[in-house]
């Protein structure tokens, strides 16, 4: 079954892609889609009851006005309510950390915790971007569009990763309009995680690559200082590109989500605490 959403920024859906327990809703990352997911779908789903969701201005869905990584996120969680879902886990990729979030800030009673897939912690893409420095980017990946995404995917995927499965990624990306690509990544860049996760009710844990991680390490982002990040090696894409591999990785982090009392309170704040490694 599948839930569709209209909404100002563009139609959401939300697939029951099978299995059962809890809720476990996926959500993609910038220029993705649901597909994404597949390889991950037989080994998760012989735990959890797994949904998977479409954003729009991805390759599935074009933008149909404006878009914020709230909209984005509250657009996801009048889905869930469709759905019915509650006591949900989200994992969010990339792009979909920022919506994730939103969508546990809009919709706090139907969440039961957050797991990040390489995200949250680059404070290049996740810090607040000013808007003059938004528009110098989005003028100058937007000169090149198709080049810079697979000089992009090129940069971030792992060293191993065969070249046809990178074409693949690079191909399904820029299936997605233009426009819609360079609007989302604006949207991104000026979403700023500092502001919003001390509102966050439930608990977040991060799976990131040693490059996410090395960038934090390099400029960290007090908010996540006790949010625990678990490294899983090398590859923005390791759905796509490791999916054996990350399986039992995604599987004992959703494990230890799903065992949080969730009664606990829990505070994000900016303090100056170390980083949980």
């Amino acid at each position: 079954m599948t839930w569709q959403l209209a909404s100002r920024a563009g139609r959401f859906a939300l697939s029951d892609a099978g299995g059962s327990g809890p809720p476990l809703v996926l959500v993609h990352g910038w220029g993705g889609s649901s597909a994404q997911w597949q390889a991950q779908l037989p080994g998760l789903s012989a735990r959890w009851r797994v949904f998977a969701a479409d954003l729009p201005g991805g390759p599935v869905h074009p933008l149909a006005g404006p878009v914020s990584m709230a909209a984005l996120g509250q657009g996801l969680a009048t889905l869930l309510g469709a759905a019915g879902l509650e006591d949900a886990v989200l994992l969010g990729h990339s792009m979909g950390g920022p919506v994730m979030v939103e969508a546990a800030l809009a919709a706090p009673g139907r969440i039961r915790g957050l797991l990040g897939l390489d995200t949250l912690a680059d404070r290049v893409f996740y810090g607040g971007t000013p808007a003059a420095e938004i528009a110098r980017r989005r003028a100058a990946f937007g000169a090149d569009l198709a080049g810079e995404t697979r000089r992009m995917v090129d940069a971030i995927a792992a060293p191993a990763t065969p070249a046809d499965r990178r074409a693949g990624i690079v191909r399904d990306i820029l299936r997605a309009r233009p426009a819609d690509l360079l609007d989302l990544r604006d949207a991104l860049f000026a979403w700023e995680i500092a502001a919003r996760l001390p509102g966050l009710a439930c608990p977040l844990r991060l799976v990131n690559s040693a490059a996410v991680e090395a960038a934090h390490a390099a400029d960290p982002l007090p908010c996540l200082a006790a949010v625990p990040c678990r490294i899983y090696g090398s590859g923005h894409f390791p759905q796509i590109e490791a999916p054996a591999s990350l399986l039992p990785v995604l599987l004992a982090e959703l494990a230890e989500l799903a065992e949080t009392d969730a009664e606990t309170p829990f505070q994000y704040t900016a303090t100056d605490l170390p980083h949980i490694p």
